[in-house]
């Protein structure tokens, strides 16, 4: 599959567009992408995204090409994939059924595992007390999957988000500011056994937890394709773009986006050959691990690569780069960067990972 716009053709670019359209608003007023959301719910990625695992290279390339759109949006929705893909893997039938008719109906979904520093979630006689910090989209979310810190592990609970009180005050991002990450509590809310997803530590079933991680990346990827885009029809508007400087770091750029996407390809080559039982987990973990620290250093590089070419112009609202420097270099900062270069350094001290692995019908190098 190319990496552009969803699919090739009109279809796709329109998609493109209905996302992207109000991308710059929603950066001003920090509102709920709903327009966006509008246009996946058409496009029937909120009501069946590509979950199944040997889907899992459509599914990358889908939340790279949202995030290539807006990254704010790409953050919601991936919350949207991981929570409808815990529901599928760890619910019963009912539940299953229960929130496949509420994807169905429109609604989207949030995973949200930040404690508040100073009241925490927890459990307190059926009844929840405390609060979660990024609670990304929860003005435009149904329902979330929360986690609680149990005696026998990790619990996940799926609760309704209608009528609970949202302190947004905190909010004050540099980028990102449509994902809304504000915070939630849910002192008093009843815990009922229908709302209980899964088995205690599911949510931290290996290798999938940290596998995941490969989502977000993805949608980085999109968004280091976004600063491409920018910058190269800057150039090209400004008739700069045949300059053989400018085109030395159009050529960079281009080469350290295509990188993005190769990692994808590799971890989705992978993600299924574990799924299907023709390899080993551990190597999927660590490729995931470097798949976040080669897109991290690349979209830096892009970032850079972009700020030079365009020059002040670019660093000036409304100039689209303005904006698209400001989400990318906020949504790189995702947890424990340094824990997951040295997970990636312990399996190749092990010899569990190398590069060029590829897995096809079974690993082979």
């Amino acid at each position: 599959m190319r990496p552009d716009r969803f699919e090739a053709g009109e279809s796709g670019d329109d998609l493109h567009r209905a996302i992207a359209a109000d991308a710059a608003l929603r950066d001003r007023d920090g509102a709920f992408p709903e327009r966006a959301f509008e246009a996946l719910r058409r496009a029937g990625l909120v009501a069946d995204p590509p979950l199944r695992d040997a889907e899992i290279g459509t599914l990358l390339r889908r939340l790279a090409a949202v995030g290539r759109a807006d990254l704010a949006v790409g953050r919601i929705f991936e919350g949207h994939v991981n929570a409808l893909a815990l529901m599928r893997r760890h619910g019963t039938p009912a539940q299953r059924a229960r929130f496949d008719a509420l994807a169905r109906e429109g609604g989207v979904f949030g995973v949200w595992n930040t404690d508040k520093p100073d009241d925490p979630l927890r459990l307190d006689g059926g009844r929840l007390r405390g609060a979660k910090t990024y609670a990304s989209g929860v003005d435009g979310l149904s329902h979330a999957i929360v986690t609680v810190s149990e005696p026998a592990g990790r619990v996940m609970i799926v609760v309704p988000l209608a009528g609970l009180p949202v302190d947004r005050s905190w909010w004050q991002p540099m980028g990102m500011r449509a994902s809304g990450s504000h915070v939630v509590d849910f002192t008093g809310l009843e815990v009922t056994p229908d709302r209980i997803l899964g088995a205690p530590d599911a949510y931290l079933e290996a290798p999938w937890f940290f596998a995941g991680a490969i989502r977000f990346v993805a949608v980085q990827v999109g968004g280091m394709h976004a600063v491409f885009d920018a910058a190269v029809a800057h150039l090209r508007a400004s008739g700069r773009i045949g300059d053989p400087y400018q085109a030395q770091r159009v050529a960079r750029m281009g080469a350290a986006v295509e990188g993005g996407y190769g990692w994808l390809d590799r971890a989705a080559a992978e993600w299924a050959a574990v799924a299907a039982r023709r390899a080993p987990p551990e190597p999927l973990v660590a490729t995931a691990n470097a798949a976040r620290g080669a897109v991290e250093a690349a979209a830096l590089g892009v970032l850079e690569e972009a700020e030079r070419g365009v020059g002040a112009a670019g660093l000036i609202a409304p100039h689209p780069l303005e904006r698209l420097m400001r989400d990318l270099r906020t949504y790189l900062r995702q947890p424990n960067p340094d824990g997951a270069l040295a997970g990636l350094g312990a399996a190749i001290a092990d010899g569990r990972w190398e590069p060029g692995q590829r897995f096809t019908d079974g690993p082979c190098r």
